[in-house]
This record gives structure tokens, C-alpha cells and sequence, in this order.
């Protein structure tokens, strides 16, 4: 669904974002289309012009002429693109709004009338854009990339057939190879053995296609399935960048199960690297990318998954460094902050504890200060009010002088002290009197 969702929106970006130059007129083109709906009428499908130039709309007889249907999409595809085309040569450069909003329904029926059509038939459009004399070479481009990633939707296997059999295709391709790497990640979601087939039987004929970007969809598509396999392939795939590579993989997790599924593989994985400090580096970064999903999952859910993850202190301490104040679970940042001062010692907790609470503060400073009233004295609270009094102090310097000084006497309530008059507001004289006065009181020099 997700891939889905990309795959829609790109579509409709490089449909949007087409670069025209062509000097057609829109009457030539409105010309051009109605002799191909003619043609389209004289195969067998029956059209019925509604309001030009809005795309016609048709009724199929019983027996449906499948490569003729797509003929006809493949028809107003390429008069869309003329079409709006010349509208972009005669507005000269200034937006209709109401034209554009047209223009875009347009190029959104298209694409879900595009996304319906089966492979044979999306790659006959493909090949009928592709032969247009009627397009200049941009658009035709453009074009082509909408046809070629709505193929890719939900045909993976059959638009990488494509790029292979059609050389000049991967050379025209205007998405930046996110075609195929996004098309290996879908086919080895479902069969990471093809996918993986694919891959060695082309990575030598067509190294612009099976690039380290490709691979690495292979790597995150298969993790959904086999995330060992995943792991074990990094070697034999020669990635020039083996942690991105793992952080591919790593990322492909989504749900509970598939964390617990991963965070075992990625132990194997590791179990495996002979220098001890890339081991602790790879596994504190990719349980910082697993910790961003657990927090998505709400805290009971999370720290249930936690506690049953037995985690070792060098893991915690990288699921401690990916927990973030936007989790999408709003008022449960007052809960992690409790559960890293319970769960950590205190020389691991307090960076991120305070990076919590100063996140939490700059988006809802009352509820960050509504829970650290209602907390219980102890450590964690006591790094929490310092970073709470510190953001504050930007502009409720006095607020954040008396939240400090409920801190224990000692080093940490002076230096909280000390940032706040740094921080004290400066705007008009009578400020620079005030924070005169408050470094005064507290022998701040």
C-alpha cells in the first residue's frame, strides 16, 4: 500500500511537472484526437464525444478488443500531452489555476484508467508514445515515465522485462532509477528468489539498470520475507556501501512481528563482523532505526515489544538514541522520558531525556510542564526540568529561574542558572536590567 502510494504520486508529479515546448495549437490537436477516435470507433469501440476537451468517454461491446482499448487510452494520453503542451506555450508562462486543476483531474483519470490496464497492454501504450511523431523528445519522456510506473504499480516483473528488452527505454527513463529499484523491492516482496535471478542474469549486461540502488530494493523487498537471506546477500552482491545496505534492511521492518523477526536476523548478522567497534557502531545505528518504529506503535505496545526483545545494554542504549518526540502518539513523551530514566543509567539517559523534553517543549511547552509537576522527584525529572527550564528560557526567563531552582543544590542547578541568563531575552532595557538583576542574585559573572 505504501509503494502503492509513492508509485501514485510520482505519477502524478512528473504528469504535473511536464516541460512543454511543442508550438501545436489546441485546435490542431482537438483535430488530431478526433481522427483518432475515429479510428478507435472504426476497431470495434464505440465513443462518445462528451464535452471537448474533456477525454471522451467509451462503452465496449460485448467482445472487448483489448489492444485496441489500449490504442485509444494510448490516444488521449498522447493528446493530453499535446494539449496541455500548448496550453503552457500560449499561457506564456502564467498558470491558469482553474486550468490546472483540470489538467490534473485529467492526468488523475488517466492514471487510474492506465493502472487498470493489464502488462500486455500498458507496454503497447508504452510502444504507441514511444512512436508518436506527434511529441516533442521531453515530453514523449515524460510521458513514457507516467505509462512506465503505472506498469510498475503492479507488474514489477513486467516493466524490468521492459527496461531489459527495450535498450533506448532505461536510456529515455526520467525517474532516476527509482523505477527499477522500487520494481525489484515489490517482485522480491512476493519472490525474492526471481528477483534475486533477475538481478544475476542482468547485472553484467546492463549495469545502468542493476545498480547499487536496485540492489539495495532487492535487499529491503526480500527483508519483508527472509530478512536472513537479505543479510547474506549483501556480500555476493558487491554494494560498495555494506551499512546503507543493512539499514535498507533494517528499515523494511514494520510490525511487531517483523521487528522481532529482523532483530533476530540482524543479531546473526552482526554475530558475524570480527572488528568489535563496527559491530557496536552497525548495531547501535540499526536499533535506532528499529526504535522509530516501535514508538510509532504507542508506548504499551512498545515497551511490551521491548522488555520481550531481552535486550543487552548496548541495545537499548540504540533504541534509546531513536526515540523521537513525534512518534504519532501524542501525550506519551512523558512516559518514555520515565521509561529511559528506569531503564538506563543515568550517564546513558540524560542526553536523550533531555532531547525529548526540549522537542516536546517547543511543541506543547503546557503539557511538557503539566508533567513535570505531576512527576515524582528523582533523576530523571531533575535532567528533564534543566532542559525544560533551558528552552523556556528563550522567552519565559523568569518561569525558567523558578523551575530551576526547584533542581537540587549543586553543579546542575548552577549551570541550568547560568544558561538561562545566556539566554535571557535582551530586547529593550528593561530586559538587559532584568537579566542584570537575576545574574546578580545568583553570582552568575
Amino acid at each position: 500500500m505504501k509503494s502503492s502510494l509513492a508509485l501514485a504520486v510520482l505519477i502524478l508529479a512528473i504528469g504535473a511537472g511536464l516541460g512543454w515546448h511543442d508550438s501545436q495549437q489546441l485546435a490542431a490537436i482537438r483535430q488530431t484526437r478526433d481522427q483518432l477516435v475515429a479510428e478507435a470507433a472504426a476497431r470495434g469501440i464505440v465513443v462518445e464525444l462528451a464535452n471537448p476537451p474533456a477525454r471522451p468517454r467509451t462503452t465496449r461491446p460485448e467482445r472487448e478488443n483489448r489492444q485496441a482499448d489500449a490504442k485509444l487510452i494510448a490516444a488521449e494520453f498522447i493528446a493530453f500531452g499535446r494539449e496541455r503542451e500548448a496550453f503552457e506555450k500560449a499561457a506564456g508562462g502564467h498558470r491558469d489555476e482553474v486550468m490546472q486543476k483540470q489538467m490534473v483531474r485529467r492526468m488523475t483519470d488517466l492514471r487510474d484508467r492506465m493502472m487498470a490496464l493489464d502488462p500486455a497492454q500498458l507496454t503497447s501504450l508504452i510502444a504507441e508514445v514511444r512512436a508518436s511523431p506527434d511529441l516533442s523528445d521531453e515530453v514523449r519522456k515524460r510521458l513514457v515515465a507516467v505509462a512506465v510506473l503505472a506498469l510498475a504499480n503492479d507488474h514489477p516483473q513486467a516493466v524490468l522485462e521492459l527496461f531489459t528488452g527495450t535498450s533506448e527505454l532505461a536510456k529515455d527513463d526520467v525517474s532516476g532509477g527509482y523505477v527499477v529499484s522500487s520494481s525489484l523491492a515489490r517482485w522480491a516482496k512476493d519472490d525474492p528468489q526471481a528477483a534475486l535471478a533477475w538481478v544475476r542474469q542482468h547485472a553484467a549486461s546492463h549495469p545502468d539498470l542493476v545498480t547499487d540502488d536496485a540492489k539495495r530494493g532487492l535487499l529491503s523487498g526480500a527483508a519483508i520475507q527472509d530478512p536472513r537471506l537479505a543479510f547474506r546477500l549483501i556480500g555476493e552482491l558487491g554494494l560498495k556501501d555494506p551499512d546503507e545496505a543493512i539499514r535498507n534492511i533494517v528499515s523494511a521492518a514494520q510490525t511487531p512481528d517483523e521487528r522481532s523477526t529482523m532483530l533476530a536476523a540482524l543479531r546473526e548478522h552482526l554475530a558475524t563482523l570480527t572488528d568489535a567497534g563496527a559491530r557496536d557502531a552497525a548495531a547501535t545505528a540499526n536499533l535506532t532505526i528499529l526504535a522509530n518504529g516501535v514508538g510509532r506503535d504507542g508506548f504499551a505496545a512498545a515497551s511490551q515489544w521491548l522488555a520481550a526483545a531481552k535486550l543487552s545494554p548496548a541495545e537499548l542504549a540504540g533504541v534509546a538514541a531513536g526515540l523521537n518526540y513525534d512518534t504519532g502518539h501524542s501525550g506519551e513523551t512523558g512516559q518514555w522520558i520515565e521509561w529511559l530514566g528506569e531503564t538506563l543509567p543515568s550517564g546513558k539517559s540524560a542526553y536523550r531525556i533531555q532531547y525529548l523534553v526540549a522537542s516536546w517543549t517547543y511543541s506543547d511547552s503546557q503539557a511538557a510542564g503539566q508533567w513535570l509537576a505531576a512527576t515524582p522527584d528523582g533523576p530523571a525529572k531533575n535532567t528533564a526540568i534543566r532542559s525544560y527550564a533551558e528552552t523556556i528560557s528563550r522567552y519565559e526567563p523568569e518561569t525558567a529561574a523558578q523551575w530551576a531552582l526547584t533542581l537540587p543544590v549543586g553543579s546542575t542547578r548552577d549551570e541550568t542558572l547560568r544558561q538561562i541568563y545566556q539566554n535571557w531575552p535582551r530586547r529593550d532595557p528593561a530586559a538587559v536590567e532584568a537579566a542584570a538583576a537575576f545574574a546578580q542574585q545568583h553570582g552568575i559573572r
